[in-house]
């Protein structure tokens, strides 16, 4: 199995440069990593090109120009220049440990999504991580053994509540299982083209995530949660003050119901037909 990790940026690259060190300690190596680029300004290989050497995956850096919040763009980007059987998307700010591809690896399967559940680092503990990752003996497992338990009880818990959502879901008690965020999931590439990726109608931020999900249930695919053995962590940023309301709710509510009212799964505009038509540019960062 080929295994593509999908990541969209925009701007605070040190954030995935921390991502991408955690990337090149996994037991399991990616096939290909593909950094899709929504206009960003900061130059990506300001950050990783010191890095490079040392990745045995294929690095790979799609652009589309700035007009705006496009993420569902930039993410059929990805997938049009992956070469993997199957999926990881994660935000460019989303740390984990050494077997996060293994896990990924290890549950793949055509019949479901695997989601996972990070927690949220204070500004303090997201500033620390990023510090105490410049150390050559740093170890994710002891960071996270350092946070407060807490944390760990959190996503233990949400963990177990979406099990129980998946297995009511079985039973025919809900109209959907676990719900989808964008934040740290896998699915196979078949069944994201099953239902044309995702859905660039959805212009600025809001309900993209959701709606990729609701579609994935309506085709048949339902989510099933991950577990990794030490937490992945969101490191801390500052909330985008746009991000307060979405201009996609009512789009979102009228898609809801035709997707899981009347399982009209396949968007009109994705992966197969893109809402615009502005270039993209593909570059290879590192080839293997």
């Amino acid at each position: 199995m080929k295994i593509s990790l999908i990541v969209p940026v925009y701007n605070r690259l040190e954030h995935f440069r921390a991502q991408f060190k955690c990337l090149l300690k996994q037991e399991v190596l990616p096939y290909e990593v593909i950094i899709t680029d929504d206009g960003s300004k900061e130059n990506i290989l300001d950050y990783i090109e010191d890095l490079l050497p040392q990745a045995k995956f294929k690095v790979k850096h799609v652009f589309q120009e700035d007009k705006g919040f496009r993420k569902t763009r930039a993410l059929n980007n990805g997938v049009k220049a992956s070469e993997g059987d199957f999926l990881v998307f994660c935000d460019q700010d989303l740390v984990f440990g050494t077997d996060y591809i293994k896990v990924v690896k290890e549950n793949a399967n055509e019949k479901e999504f695997i989601h996972f559940r990070p927690i949220n680092l204070t500004q303090e503990e997201r500033d620390r991580f990023i510090d105490n990752q410049k150390n050559i003996n740093f170890s994710y497992k002891k960071f996270v053994e350092g946070l407060p338990k807490e944390y760990t009880l959190s996503v233990n818990k949400t963990l177990k509540k979406d099990s129980i959502r998946r297995v009511l879901y079985r039973l025919g008690l809900r109209k959907r299982g676990i719900k989808l965020v964008g934040m740290s999931y896998g699915v196979s590439k078949k069944n994201y083209l099953k239902v044309n990726g995702y859905d660039e109608k959805y212009q600025g931020w809001g309900y993209e995530d959701d709606d990729f999900g609701n579609r994935l249930y309506a085709a048949g695919i339902i989510g099933r949660e991950g577990r990794t053995e030490e937490i992945q962590l969101h490191l801390w940023h500052h909330m985008d003050p746009t991000k307060k309301k979405s201009q996609n709710e009512d789009y979102y509510a009228k898609r809801r119901e035709e997707v899981l009212g009347r399982k009209e799964y396949f968007c009109e505009y994705g992966y197969n037909n893109s809402y615009e038509d502005d270039k993209i540019v593909v570059k290879m960062l590192k080839e293997v």
